[in-house]
C-alpha cells in the first residue's frame, strides 16, 4: 500500500511539472511573436509615385440660374364705354390696335401723352386732337401734319377710318373709343374687369401700359445666396446677346429667398443700348450664369503634382527634375498652371500602390437640380 501511494504521487509531480514546461514554452512564444519586427509584407506600404501628362483645361466655377426682367405698368386709361365686353387682345400692339371691345364699340390705342378726355368732333382743337390726327396720318387717311385742329379734312379722315372699320360713319369719335400710350409699339395689360362676358358700367381700370422702368433680378435660395460672393459677376443672355452684370443689392423676399438686383457694371441697365430688343411684356425671363469664380483656361494637371516651398512657391517634379510653376487656378482635382508645357510628364501621388495616374481631364460638372418656385437649389457647375 505504502508502495502504491508513492508511485501515485511521484506521477503526480511529474504532471504538475510537465505542465509548468509547457506553460513557459507557449509563453515564450508568445512574447517572441509579439516582439519581433514586422515583414515588410505586413507593414503599411506608402503609395507610389506614377507619372501624369499635363494637357489642356480649365477651372472656374458659375451657378446656372434664370434672371427674372421686371417691366412695372401704370394706368393710362380707365374704360368710359357701358355694356358687355366682347373680346380683349391684350399684348404686343401698334399705333389704332384695337385692346378691347365693348357691345359692339371697339376701343383702340393711340400713341400719345395726354389722356382722351372728351368727344373728338369738328371744331375742337388741342393736343388730343393732334394725336388723334397722328394715327390717321399713320394710317394713311390724312394727308399733311398733325396740327390740333378738327376740321373738315380730319372730320372726312375719321368718316374714312370709319368705313375700314365697318362702323357707322360719324365723323367724330366719342369719348372711350381711344386711349393714349406713351410710346408705340409697346405690350399692353388690361385691367382685372375687363374680360370676356364681363359687364361694364364705366370707370373701371381698363389699360395699363409699361412705365419704361427695367428691373433685372435674380432670386436664389439661402443656401445659394451663402455661395455667391458680394463680388461675383452674372452673365445674361437673351438670344444671341450677351450682357455682364453685377449684383448691386440683396434683400429677402416673402417665401424666405433672397432677391438679387443687378445692374451693368456702370450702373446702367443691363442691357445697356440694347434694351429696345427685350419683349415689353410685364416680366420676362432670361438665361443667365452667376460666374463665383472666373473660369481660367491653360495647362493642366493634377493638383495633387503641385508642391509648395516653405517660401510659398510653387513645383512641379518632371522628368528634368524640379521645375517652378506658377498656379493661375485650381477646381475639382486641376490645377492650371505656367511654367511648363502641355505634354510634359509630372510625378503625382496615386492612392493605391501601383494604380496608374489618370491625365488631367476637364474639371467635373457637379449639377444638382434647379431652383424653382419652391426653392429647390439650382444646379453648380464647376470646371
Amino acid at each position: 500500500m505504502t508502495a502504491r501511494r508513492r508511485g501515485r504521487g511521484l506521477l503526480v509531480a511529474l504532471a504538475s511539472l510537465l505542465a509548468l514546461a509547457l506553460a513557459a514554452g507557449v509563453g515564450w512564444w508568445a512574447a517572441r511573436a509579439t516582439l519581433e519586427p514586422q515583414t515588410p509584407e505586413s507593414a503599411a506600404t506608402a503609395p507610389d509615385v506614377v507619372w501624369a501628362e499635363a494637357t489642356t483645361s480649365s477651372v472656374g466655377r458659375s451657378l446656372p440660374l434664370s434672371t427674372t426682367l421686371r417691366q412695372p405698368a401704370r394706368t393710362v386709361a380707365s374704360n368710359a364705354l357701358p355694356g358687355v365686353v366682347l373680346s380683349t387682345a391684350p399684348g404686343e400692339v401698334e399705333q389704332g390696335s384695337t385692346v378691347y371691345v365693348v357691345a359692339g364699340t371697339p376701343v383702340r390705342v393711340v400713341e400719345g401723352q395726354v389722356p382722351f378726355y372728351r368727344d373728338l368732333t369738328r371744331g375742337t382743337e388741342g393736343e388730343d386732337v393732334a394725336q388723334l390726327q397722328q394715327v390717321l396720318v399713320d394710317l394713311g387717311h390724312l394727308d399733311g401734319e398733325a396740327d390740333g385742329d378738327f376740321g373738315w379734312r380730319t372730320e372726312r379722315a375719321v368718316k374714312a377710318w370709319q368705313k375700314e372699320l365697318g362702323q357707322r360713319q360719324t365723323g367724330t369719335i366719342p369719348l372711350g373709343e381711344l386711349v393714349a400710350v406713351d410710346q408705340l409699339p409697346t405690350v399692353i395689360q388690361l385691367g382685372e374687369a375687363i374680360v370676356r362676358g364681363a359687364t361694364l358700367g364705366g370707370g373701371e381700370e381698363a389699360v395699363l401700359a409699361p412705365t419704361g422702368e427695367q428691373q433685372f433680378v435674380v432670386v436664389v435660395t439661402q443656401d445659394q445666396a451663402r455661395m455667391i460672393p458680394a463680388e461675383a459677376t452674372v452673365q445674361v443672355t437673351w438670344q444671341e446677346q450677351t450682357w455682364q452684370a453685377v449684383i448691386t443689392s440683396s434683400e429677402q423676399d416673402d417665401f424666405g429667398n433672397t432677391e438679387l438686383s443687378l445692374s451693368a457694371p456702370d450702373g446702367g441697365p443691363v442691357c445697356g443700348d440694347a434694351c429696345d430688343t427685350l419683349p415689353g411684356d410685364a416680366q420676362v425671363t432670361l438665361r443667365s450664369e452667376i460666374v463665383i469664380v472666373p473660369r481660367i483656361e491653360g495647362t493642366a494637371v493634377p493638383a495633387a503634382a503641385v508642391h509648395t516651398r516653405a517660401d510659398g512657391s510653387a513645383y512641379v517634379i518632371t522628368e528634368s527634375g524640379e521645375t517652378e510653376v506658377t498656379v493661375r487656378g485650381s477646381g475639382g482635382g486641376v490645377a492650371i498652371v505656367d511654367g511648363i508645357e502641355v505634354g510634359t510628364r509630372v510625378q503625382a501621388l496615386s492612392g493605391a500602390p501601383g494604380a496608374p495616374a489618370p491625365a488631367p481631364q476637364p474639371a467635373p460638372q457637379d449639377t444638382v437640380p434647379p431652383a424653382d418656385e419652391g426653392g429647390d437649389e439650382a444646379p453648380t457647375t464647376e470646371g
